[in-house]
């Protein structure tokens, strides 16, 4: 690693150091990402306006005003999922109330209403928090964690769904959760693994890189410091998820193959965006996705259990976390 120290760290307040990536292409300006040894945290840096993240998250950019953002046989796949994340969650709580940070369509929180949970939802932008209340008729509220109206120790679950990750000040948010978790209360967190061997292999084609979305990029070791710090105790992790550990295998095997960066996701978003990609595309691309999604498709697979179940570096982390009782005792 280089050593510039042009970042701070949001978590310890230090200084972000070591320049892991640099010259990375994204939207607006060209980004690098510093890790900050002490917290085991990479910080994007320049560090996205507040103007310029309502633009990447405004509806229609991010996603279709229906909150809905691929094709239907992907969304069919993302229901699926939800009902998968549903059942993790009801080993550790049964049923109650539950706290969506990052809700986005509501689609999750939907499946645990039917599922007859209590649900409530956050979404930081207004736009998509108020078509999420209105399409599935479920609570939920914008702003920044002080504006919230929610009262202490009033959730049974809490989850943050690759939400974290773009958090401005993860610190604050994770401390936000913890007043509103009841004692015993569960915190799900899931987040891209920096030092996973996915990240290693594409470095700035990682697909789940994704600046500047993500304005932080969270190591294991970063965000189970960042959990235990806030007085959570972590019960479980889960390093491979079929959602997101081989697809983001197979998009970054295509952009370091030369193809266009995240060309095939594209391709899979909502369908005006994506037949508009694929009118744009060239054809050395769309060849090459072609020859190359069905060799990758498996090998995607493979590599994702391996880094997952035998090297334990996945491309993704999921803590469960609970709120510990005031008579726990270590």
């Amino acid at each position: 690693m280089k050593s510039k120290g042009q970042a701070l760290c949001k978590i310890c307040g230090g200084d972000a150091g070591d320049l892991l990536i640099e010259s990375i292409v994204g939207e607006f300006d060209t980004y690098d990402v510093f890790y900050c040894r002490h917290c085991g945290v990479g910080v994007t840096t320049p560090v996205p306006t507040h103007e310029d993240l309502i633009k990447l998250y405004a509806i229609g950019g991010y996603r279709e005003k229906t909150g809905k953002r691929f094709i239907p046989f992907v969304e069919n796949f993302i229901l699926y999922f939800r009902h998968l994340r549903k059942n993790r969650i009801k080993k550790y709580v049964r049923a109650g109330r539950i706290l969506d940070i990052g809700c986005g369509r509501g689609l999750f929180l939907n499946v645990m209403k039917d599922a007859g949970w209590e649900v409530a939802g956050v979404e930081f932008d207004e736009a998509t928090a108020s078509n999420a209340a209105s399409y599935y008729g479920i609570e939920v509220i914008s702003g920044e964690p002080h504006t919230w109206k929610f009262d202490p120790a009033s959730f049974d679950v809490i989850t943050l769904n690759h939400v974290l990750e773009h958090i401005a000040n993860p610190k604050e948010l994770i401390q936000s959760c913890h007043r509103l978790l009841k004692d015993g209360g569960l915190l799900v967190v899931a987040v891209p693994n920096l030092d996973g061997i996915q990240s290693w292999a594409g470095r700035k084609n990682w697909f789940h890189l994704d600046v500047p979305y993500h304005l932080h990029h969270f190591t294991d070791k970063g965000i189970s410091s960042l959990l235990s710090a806030a007085s959570f105790d972590i019960v479980r992790k889960r390093h491979f998820d079929l959602e997101y550990s081989p697809f983001g295998w197979l998009q970054t095997l295509l952009n370091i193959s030369g193809v266009e960066k995240n060309m095939l996701y594209t391709f899979l978003k909502a369908p005006r965006k994506g037949i508009d990609a694929i009118i744009a595309a060239s054809k050395k691309d769309l060849l090459l996705i072609l020859l190359l999604v069905p060799l990758y498709t498996s090998l995607s697979m493979v590599l994702s259990l391996f880094e997952s179940y035998i090297a334990g570096r996945g491309g993704i982390v999921e803590v469960f976390a609970l709120k510990a009782r005031p008579d726990d005792t270590k």
